[in-house]
């Protein structure tokens, strides 16, 4: 996971302060335990009141693909699998669908990358009812100028 930190406001005497209004989440990777913990990051700042936006590009797409989004497969590392499957049945894990229902819940915006769409051959009608819109990556970093905070993960 990489963070970058944006929107360091300067005031009087040339101290800064931080602007924390707005975060962004980038999702390239699709392994379970991954998806499941940008979500919650998400989550938690849109329950916190942020603007909050979050994009599925590359690997991470196929979560949005319906049918797909609970998978646990090759994406995700032989090690973890079982320990993700264990912990769905007991219910001590989400669903990364339910995390998703949450970051709606709370506010949150949810981005397809078209470029990844394209790279999956997946259509607008083949993604799940949460997301927002389809977007190219200059129209998302557009969207996200005023972020204070973004996740790449």
């Amino acid at each position: 996971m990489f963070l970058f930190l944006n929107g360091l406001k300067a005031l009087e005497k040339g101290e800064f302060k931080r602007i924390l209004d707005e975060v962004a989440v980038i999702i390239n990777s699709a392994s379970y335990e991954r998806v499941l913990y940008a979500l919650n990051i998400a989550s938690v700042s849109a329950a916190l009141g942020k603007k909050t936006y979050v994009l599925f590009t590359y690997g991470a797409l196929i979560r949005l693909i319906k049918g797909r989004t609970d998978e646990i497969g090759e994406e995700t590392e032989a090690w973890i699998r079982e320990s993700i499957k264990a912990g769905l049945k007991k219910g001590s894990i989400s669903k990364i669908s339910e995390a998703l229902k949450d970051l709606k819940k709370f506010g949150g915006k949810l981005y397809a990358c078209v470029s990844a769409m394209a790279f999956h051959n997946v259509t607008k009608d083949e993604l799940i009812e949460e997301v927002d819109e389809v977007i190219g990556i200059a129209a998302f970093l557009e969207t996200i100028k005023e972020a204070s905070i973004t996740f790449y993960i």
